[in-house]
């Protein structure tokens, strides 16, 4: 009984740690997730490694619902009335911002850290989207204005969710042995997947919307979330892509006028941040139990500085493009990381190691140091940014 009293003592600890973590976010405006990061490493310097043995029977399961839940809340909190505002300026920078991001990264593991092709395309895939539950966060200490705001929630809901379904997909074709997938095949079949993801996540939205109306309001919430799953695997199994399809679902149900949606809103809240404050502590954990934490803390500097680089000139692109945007770029200040790559480092590396796909790097200490230094990069520009812009009204439809 001992241990089951650890392991419930532990997970009350890590609940009562997020809600800190989420109140020092309202009162300073920063990330929490430094917080979370570092009180994962203080824990891992006294911990035994046999600590973490015992945690990685929950990685896969806990990894599978944590992507279900965090793409159906994205889905769920992207507002149409914005959407059809701002989503050619939103979806311009997205496809810049995340295309210049994947070249360069690749780049970088390929030819400059050695890494073969397919294991740089995965690297490339799992952190070449902006986190979108940070980047408000950090656009409001700008003093952005709404649709400034608008944006860039669906800039990096958009860049998030292609890259799940592109790390998803590369992790699939290593662990089938496929490692050499091509860059000029992977748009189409990103293209054809979209579409036929998409389809999928409307038909299920048509029959909640259709099925809600016959059922009880107490089970609003778990039937939202059965069908949600039961889409993911349906999707998966005739070859659509899961994440695309809940986040289609998750649109059409955040845009419906229910009186439950509200409700399902709340909960998704809370159970993506139970899910986020647990695998932000079990990547600070790492700190101290893995090997070579020296050589890919430095790939993660790099990777970190060129993301913010990529972030700097997909916003000076998008001036050339959009005229209007150079007189107030906010967005390319901010390249921080979050949950999503700490969610595919995880599961991406258990799926790859028992299908005996060797990974010559350890993927979430790697994501640990950038979620690290990017959330770091991204403070120091907007605190050194305070004060030396000049803001766009909140009419002002300017990035």
């Amino acid at each position: 009984m001992a241990g089951q009293e650890a392991e419930i003592g532990a997970l009350g600890a890590i609940i009562l740690l997020g809600i800190f973590g989420r109140l020092f976010l309202k009162k300073t405006g920063f990330s929490d997730i430094l917080l979370l990061l570092l009180f994962g490493a203080l824990a891992g310097a006294v911990l035994p490694s046999s600590a973490l043995d015992g945690m990685d029977f929950l990685l896969l399961p806990l990894g599978a619902v944590a992507l279900l839940m965090i793409i159906l809340d994205e889905g769920m909190h992207l507002p149409f009335s914005v959407l059809k505002k701002q989503l050619h300026k939103a979806l311009l920078f997205s496809l810049l911002s995340f295309s210049i991001s994947f070249i360069i990264l690749f780049a970088l593991s390929h030819y400059a850290f050695g890494q073969a092709a397919g294991v740089s395309l995965l690297i490339a895939a799992i952190f070449s989207s902006v986190a979108p539950e940070l980047l408000s966060g950090f656009l409001h200490a700008l003093g952005a204005s709404e649709t400034v705001r608008g944006i860039g929630e669906i800039e990096a809901t958009l860049s998030d969710a292609l890259s799940v379904m592109a790390a998803l997909l590369l992790a699939s074709s290593l662990s089938h042995g496929e490692g050499e997938l091509s860059l000029s095949s992977m748009p189409l079949e990103i293209a054809f997947t979209f579409a036929l993801s998409a389809a999928c996540g409307a038909v299920f939205a048509a029959g909640w919307r259709f099925s809600m109306k016959r059922l009880a309001e107490d089970n609003e919430h778990l039937f939202a979330i059965g069908l949600a799953a039961i889409l993911y695997f349906f999707s998966g199994a005739i070859g659509a892509n899961g994440v695309v399809a809940v986040f289609v679902f998750g649109f059409f149900l955040g845009n419906v006028s229910h009186k439950s949606v509200e409700g399902m809103q709340r909960f998704q809240s809370e159970m993506t941040f139970f899910l986020r404050t647990f695998f932000f502590v079990y990547l600070g954990l790492l700190l101290f139990h893995s090997e070579k934490s020296l050589e890919v803390g430095l790939f993660a500097l790099a990777i970190s500085i060129l993301l913010a680089l990529a972030r700097q000139l997909s916003g000076r692109v998008m001036s050339f493009v959009e005229p209007e945007a150079a007189k107030c770029r906010l967005l390319e200040l901010v390249s921080c990381r979050g949950l999503t790559p700490a969610v595919l480092a995880v599961v991406v590396s258990e799926e790859l190691i028992v299908a005996g796909f060797p990974l010559p790097i350890d993927l979430p200490l790697l994501a640990m140091f950038v979620i690290l230094f990017t959330n770091l990069i991204t403070a120091g520009m907007v605190f050194k940014s305070r004060g030396k812009l000049t803001f766009p009204s909140q009419e002002d439809g300017r990035l």
